[in-house]
């Protein structure tokens, strides 16, 4: 009985097919190679500064437009300012919390539970804040 059943499509035959690039690019028209930049071989008069060379602090450049934080009805909508416009105490909120000396409890003790039990049921929070979508 087992050779009236009818071969399947592997897997992998079926994986390449989804992963495979589908679209096409259109024919290239004669005139095109004139039109593509060629990279210049000239160095540029000058050299960019060293705080252009640094990478931008937050995630969206100046100008984007910020969805979701303009609330109130006929308000301009809400653009992100240059990184040097905010605070530089804002940067260091991802930061992970230093612990103070205080916190430096000898292991068994009561505060050292109370601690324990603290950040266990933080990270239960974040667990489930974070896996129940």
């Amino acid at each position: 009985m087992s050779l009236l059943v009818c071969p399947r499509a592997s897997p992998h035959r079926r994986l390449a097919f989804f992963f495979s690039r589908t679209l096409a690019t259109g024919p290239r028209q004669a005139g095109s190679a004139s039109a593509e930049k060629k990279p210049s071989t000239a160095k540029s008069a000058t050299s960019p500064s060293p705080e252009d060379l640094k990478p931008p602090i937050s995630s969206c450049p100046a100008g984007t437009v910020l969805t979701g934080l303009n609330y109130l009805k006929g308000q301009p909508p809400v653009l992100a300012m240059p990184d040097a416009d905010y605070p530089t105490w804002l940067w260091d909120l991802t930061n992970p919390k230093k612990r103070s000396p205080a916190e430096d409890v000898e292991p068994g003790s009561d505060a050292e539970k109370r601690r324990l039990r603290r950040e266990n049921r933080q990270l239960l929070r974040d667990k489930n804040k974070f896996g129940a979508r």
